[in-house]
């Protein structure tokens, strides 16, 4: 009896151990991140290898496996870990290999081999087995649903498929439908050649783009014929609001975001819908330049960036209302934006924003010479369209806005400059602002063929065109409507109805008022919901608008090839003016009512809608000296003395009707103020000064 029960005893701990043992293991292979295989199709069996090293199989014929350490082969539960496998098919089989869950990459290291790299969960890994001449080649289509992105057709080769994440590797054509509220598109950096064909695709992002184009990445978007394709971020898409880059790492601030140096196409004849809860809606990149071991950019460029926009039915849409927190005055959120090259040759754009329906860093082309282009509508925008160089070849455009409606500047460059422009070639474009100038140019404005049409406030702050270096009217048609808030350098033949006069008079000594406000507009020539049409002496019509204007004004410039200089037009049957070819031509309306005097002796200058009179010819005397140029501040004219007539010459020169070179003479005794510019403050100052009101410092 004592031997059995030692024996029974002996048995019961080898049954334990036994169970122990099969306890242990599992749990031992649950301490790390696992990956399962599962083949369908044929026959295939999965070798594991613990390291990058394939040379001998750690484990063979396996159906599971663990993530470890690619150096020491250790497991690995850190969320670094790897698992290196090679797919052996049967004998004439070939086999592809998807994978879903969490990790970061589906690398193919070798032909049959394969590395899932930064393991941080379970992942469930298909090979799909087919006899030789049976694998499918053809491009790739890929459905989403909430749960997952699937690819149900074509070649798996040059895309990574993790949960909802989708992510291009190589060239190709990929097409996508479905609908998914949180996945992704991926294009991976420097990979060209690659054709994203959205097919019914709904496609919204949490915290980051529904397409993400890499940087130096080459992609074409296409909206399938007759397709209706929606995508939306969500509110902490915008890394200037949510900063954590632990809870957020992979915001982008856009919808569709294009990286420096990656060159995309929108294109097709479907639509695209873009919605945009983050901060902008369509970004593209800037060029892509080399960086040193610091992560500095060197000057050596390595890819130039581009974004065009064509044929295709593009709807953008910001749909927060966030301001930039470094400027609670401004709102984040363009529709379209691009830090380089911006072309949009042809389709149907629509877009509302919170702050710039389009915008572009440097050149902006809307259209194509020889071409239909697009239709552009921006219905909502601060300022509609901006570039440091606008170009209009063809399209039709149309320009909502509460600031400026289009703007060729750019303040990263300068403030004002010879290299930014509006160019218009041909096309019509419609604006109307409802503040701020309808077309702002802080360069020049170049109007040599189509059709403008602006139309800007009736009183208050804002020009129909508003130009630091001048506006030529060359071949194109223009009507541009509002208040003349200041006088503008125009060149060409045009004609001017109605007007506000100049600046209103200023107070008298005592307490010196304010400078005379623009006047009211005086009589309106044109009412709202109107045409305007212009006749010449014969009664014939000149021109038509297009459009109807969106309130009364009583100032209109007209330009057209068909006016002739000299000749009398009048508009819409009741104002008569004569065309010319520079500032001056036409009416001018009654000045604006002019400052409070003071109680002192001094008379103020007359507001009472004439325009104030400043003694002089405005002709600047030689200035005798010794061969050095002495600047007395204020004495534009080098008479010796500060008087009424240097302060008209000073607001000459800050609308452009004279020309001082930069360091001249008259130049800095025009700027009184010391700000680097000529402008109506340094006029103001002068003029007090003729009166002694002021003293001007040297």
């Amino acid at each position: 009896m004592k031997r059995t029960s030692n024996y029974t005893k002996f048995l019961s701990v080898v049954i334990g151990l036994a169970m122990l043992f099969t306890l242990v293991s599992p749990a031992f292979a649950a301490d790390g991140y696992t990956a399962s295989f599962t083949v369908e199709g044929g026959d295939a069996t999965v070798n594991v290898y613990f390291t990058q090293d394939l040379t001998t199989p750690d484990e063979t014929n396996v159906s599971s496996a663990v993530a470890r350490s690619s150096d020491t082969g250790e497991i690995d539960t850190t969320g670094d870990g790897q698992i290196n496998f090679v797919v052996v098919p049967a004998e004439g089989c070939t086999a592809t290999v998807t994978a879903t869950g969490n990790y970061k990459n589906l690398k193919t290291v070798a032909e049959n081999a394969y590395r899932l790299t930064k393991v941080t969960g379970d992942v469930a890994v298909t090979i799909t087995v087919a006899a030789a001449g049976e694998t499918d080649t053809s491009d790739p289509v890929i459905t989403f649903t909430d749960s997952a992105a699937t690819l149900t057709s074509g070649s798996a080769a040059g895309v990574t498929i993790n949960g909802t994440a989708v992510k291009i590797n190589e060239a190709g054509t990929y097409t996508f439908t479905g609908s998914c509220a949180n996945g992704s598109i991926v294009v991976k950096k420097g990979v060209t050649g690659v054709t994203l064909i959205l097919d019914g695709l709904t496609l919204t992002a949490h915290a980051t783009a529904p397409i993400t184009c890499n940087k130096g990445s080459g992609v074409t978007i296409v909206a399938a014929a007759g397709s209706v394709n929606n995508l939306a971020d969500d509110q902490y898409n915008n890394d200037d609001i949510y900063t954590d880059e632990t809870l957020y790492p992979d915001i982008e601030n856009a919808v569709i975001k294009c990286k420096d140096g990656s060159n995309v196409t929108i294109c097709g004849t479907g639509t695209i819908n873009v919605n945009a809860y983050g901060k902008n809606g369509v970004k593209g990149g800037a060029d892509l330049y080399e960086e040193d071991a610091d992560g500095n950019y060197t000057d050596t460029l390595l890819s130039t960036a581009s974004l065009t926009i064509e044929d295709v039915t593009l709807n953008v849409s910001i749909k927060h209302s966030y301001k930039d927190p470094e400027d609670a005055t401004s709102y984040d959120g363009d529709a379209i934006k691009s830090e380089k090259a911006l072309d949009i040759l042809s389709g149907n754009i629509t877009v509302s924003a919170n702050d710039d329906g389009i915008k572009c860093d440097y050149t902006l082309n809307i259209g194509a010479a020889g071409t239909d282009g697009p239709t552009i509508n921006v219905t909502k925008a601060i300022e509609g369209i901006e570039g440091s160089v606008v170009n209009v070849y063809s399209g039709n455009v149309y320009v909502t806005a509460t600031d400026d409606g289009i703007n060729a500047a750019n303040g990263d460059i300068a403030d004002r400059s010879a290299d930014f422009s509006y160019n218009q070639y041909g096309g019509y474009v419609y604006v109307n602002v409802t503040n701020g100038d309808a077309l702002d140019s802080n360069g020049s404005v170049n109007l040599a063929g189509g059709t403008l049409e602006v139309y800007a406030p009736s009183q208050g702050d804002g020009d129909p065109i508003d130009t630091e270096m001048g506006c030529t009217f060359g071949g194109a048609t223009v009507l541009a409507v509002g208040h003349a808030m200041m006088q503008q350098s125009y060149s060409g033949t045009y004609v001017t109805f109605g007007g506000n006069g100049g600046m209103g008079g200023f107070g008298g000594k005592g307490g010196f008022g304010n400078m005379g406000g623009m006047g009211a507009g005086g009589t309106a020539i044109l009412t709202a919901d109107g045409k305007a049409t212009i006749t010449d002496a014969s009664g014939n019509t000149v021109y038509t608008s297009q459009s109807a204007a969106p309130r009364d004004a009583s100032y209109v410039v007209f330009a057209s090839p068909a006016l002739t200089s000299g000749g009398s037009y009048t508009l819409n049957g009741s104002t008569t003016a004569t065309a010319g070819t520079s500032n001056g031509g036409g009416n001018m309306g009654p000045g604006g009512q002019g400052g409070f005097p003071g109680n002192g002796e001094q008379p103020s200058f007359p507001g009472n809608g004439e325009q104030p009179s400043f003694p002089g010819n405005g002709e600047q005397p030689t200035q005798p000296g010794t061969g050095e140029t002495t600047v007395v501040p204020g004495d534009v004219d080098g008479d010796g003395e500060v008087t009424a007539a240097d302060a008209r010459l000073a607001l000459r020169a800050s609308v452009g009707l004279e020309t001082y070179a930069t360091g001249s003479r008259e130049a800095l005794a025009c700027d009184v103020d010391r700000d680097g510019q000529i402008t109506s403050a340094d006029a103001r100052l002068i003029l007090r000064a003729s009166v002694g009101l002021e003293t001007l410092s040297v």
